[in-house]
């Protein structure tokens, strides 16, 4: 991994040092050749726990996308509301965020930490 990026199973992860949109974070992501976290499981949420232990939202990758209103990752699969529920409202400005262990909905235009997630270099 890059450094200040952390490892965690094949995957590396930089968490933000101040707030930005969810925009904006996904614009900071893309230009780390990478992109805004997608969840692939509960044992990496739990992995990141110590990182997201803030009181504040962080800012993953995952967006209600029209004309469904169906939350949405960075990468285009659809969100498994059974493993991952979503607290909060959601309308067509709905972004996702993860608070402690939970995936919460809050506005995009709000301005949060963020979590950046790429593949590990096979060294």
């Amino acid at each position: 991994c890059p450094r200040d990026w952390l490892l965690r199973g094949d995957k590396c992860y930089w968490l933000s040092k101040g707030p930005n949109t969810w925009a904006g974070s996904q614009d900071d992501c893309l230009g780390k050749s990478s992109r805004l976290l997608v969840l692939q499981s509960q044992e990496m949420l739990d992995s990141l726990q110590n990182v997201t232990q803030d009181t504040n939202p962080v800012w993953i990758g995952l967006k209600v996308t029209p004309p469904k209103g169906k939350w949405t990752w960075v990468d285009g699969s659809p969100l498994d509301p059974v493993r991952f529920p979503v607290s909060g409202p959601v309308d067509g400005n709905s972004c996702g965020s993860i608070k402690g262990s939970r995936l919460h909905s809050e506005t995009c235009g709000a301005e949060f930490n963020w979590i950046c997630q790429k593949e590990a270099a096979v060294v």
